[in-house]
């Protein structure tokens, strides 16, 4: 029997399970201090199955301009569509409390979260030299957006 899928807004009390999930599913993960304030002064949410997460995501808004700052599913939840899910249930609660837009920074290897950001309307703004760690030094970011509503078609 397969378990129910809920979207929670998360809290600081979901810090541990955050940074769990970010160091067992994130090559680069955010440190303790990047998730406690995210927790405390952006807008975190997360897919709960049962007892535990298994994707988070963390946005930040300013004024009506939303960036995604962070989102993670579980290695062993991959190809379930979570990210999807979860990116799209996040940007609906956001524009709800105003975001008109939405700013990302994807690594430039991530072949399948670029892909699923451009199937939802995302577009290529540019590039940000040398902005993430990489095993060979850095690694460039490409810069995406999208007005809102995104396109889910």
């Amino acid at each position: 029997m397969s378990k129910t899928l809920d979207f929670v807004e998360l809290r600081s009390v979901d810090l541990p399970a955050c940074l769990m999930l970010s160091r067992h599913s994130d090559p680069y993960p955010w440190r303790d201090e990047n998730w406690r304030r995210s927790l405390r002064d952006d807008y975190c949410f997360a897919l709960r199955e049962g007892s535990g997460l298994i994707a988070i995501a963390a946005f930040s808004l300013v004024l009506d301009e939303l960036s995604l700052l962070n989102i993670i599913v579980s290695d062993k939840q991959r190809g379930r569509g979570l990210g999807r899910q979860l990116l799209c249930d996040g940007l609906e609660w956001m524009q709800q409390i105003g975001a008109q837009r939405c700013l990302l920074e994807v690594r430039e290897s991530n072949v399948p979260a670029r892909a699923l950001y451009r199937a939802l309307g995302f577009t290529e703004d540019g590039i940000r030299k040398n902005y993430y760690p990489s095993a060979n030094g850095r690694e460039d970011a490409i810069l995406m957006s999208t007005p809102l509503p995104l396109y889910t078609g």
